[in-house]
């Protein structure tokens, strides 16, 4: 299997795993603050950041290895959208969209721009390193919600 296969399985998995792992909390606590030992992000506030984070990091990043340039800044004012975010399902849409962009860009892209190495917001690096970012950033936003979904009443 070539890495650009492996990546869009990886993405499709992870992001569908984190929308899962979302629904495993009680609907009554998914917009709730956790209790203190489980940090202090609900479960659809680290899905909003997923999104927010892709759409304006994570896919712009990817996108250099296409031609184009980075945006100026890092986007809009995270806190302040999440103060406007959607309600769960146009989330779980918007989030599932991001997804579809940056395996559509992977499929874009020559098996030769895996190695290759671009100016990102991280510095200098490789576009394997960018897109194995996301799959990292996912699997740890993921472990969070878990934690949120398995221990909430231990804790509480």
């Amino acid at each position: 299997m070539d890495l650009t296969e492996w990546f869009r399985r990886q993405l499709e998995a992870s992001g569908e795993g984190m929308i899962w792992a979302v629904q495993q909390v009680p609907e009554a606590r998914r917009y709730r603050r956790p209790p203190p030992a489980l940090g202090t992000w609900s479960a659809v506030r680290h899905l909003f950041h997923l999104v927010h984070y892709e759409r304006h990091i994570a896919l712009p990043n990817m996108r250099l290895w296409l031609g184009e340039s980075l945006p100026l800044g890092l986007g809009p004012d995270e806190e302040a959208a999440w103060r406007r975010a959607p309600e769960l399902t146009r989330l779980i849409d918007a989030f599932r969209e991001v997804r579809a962009e940056q395996i559509a860009c992977l499929d874009r892209l020559p098996p030769s721009a895996w190695e290759e190495v671009r100016w990102t917001v991280w510095g200098h690096q490789s576009l394997r390193w960018v897109v194995t970012k996301t799959y990292q950033h996912t699997a740890e936003h993921t472990h969070d919600v878990l934690q949120l979904a398995l221990f909430w009443d231990m804790v509480a």
